[in-house]
């Protein structure tokens, strides 16, 4: 996962758990926001240096929890938040798989029930960014029927990533 742009937008679809998070250190939303943001610089600026969604999402808990604690020790000359006990309990109770992490797994297995034909389709049309006409040409189809094509795709992918996700909170 080392392009940044991924690790921007993952960060970015974490960003009301992260600063819940960091505002438990600090008490404080604002500064919350601020550790978020320095958090997300660093993480881009080293975007080859992680492995998993699972490994930037630990490293950033943990980077902004200690960056949340400098600040406070800056601005009140000693930290006066949570115990490190508190903390590390909250980091360990803290889900280890984020919900856009469940749910792009659910879409990894839910692509793989469609078909061949609808998996091309939808290559080109999100992988390789091409609008409706040329997936038409290139398919050598109608412009509508590719429209009417992915609008079922999408209600389809949506009704079993639910249902995935369901079935694994459940479980």
């Amino acid at each position: 996962m080392p392009v940044p742009e991924d690790i921007a937008a993952t960060l970015l679809a974490e960003r009301l758990p992260l600063t819940a998070f960091f505002a438990s250190v600090t008490r404080d939303f604002h500064l919350a926001e601020d550790v978020f943001q320095e958090m997300c610089v660093k993480a881009v600026a080293r975007a080859d240096s992680f492995e998993t969604t699972a490994h930037l999402m630990n490293w950033a808990r943990l980077t902004g929890k200690n960056r949340a604690i400098d600040i406070l020790r800056a601005l009140n000359g000693r930290y006066v938040g949570l115990s490190d006990e508190m903390l590390a309990l909250l980091a360990e109770e803290w889900p280890e798989k984020s919900r856009a992490e469940a749910m792009q797994e659910a879409l990894g297995q839910c692509i793989t029930q469609i078909t061949p034909n609808n998996r091309e389709m939808l290559r080109l049309r999100y992988f390789e960014r091409r609008n409706c006409s040329d997936v038409a040409a290139i398919m050598g189809r109608k412009i509508e029927t590719v429209y009417q094509a992915l609008a079922r795709l999408h209600k389809t992918l949506g009704d079993c990533i639910r249902a995935r996700l369901q079935t694994e909170s459940a479980s």
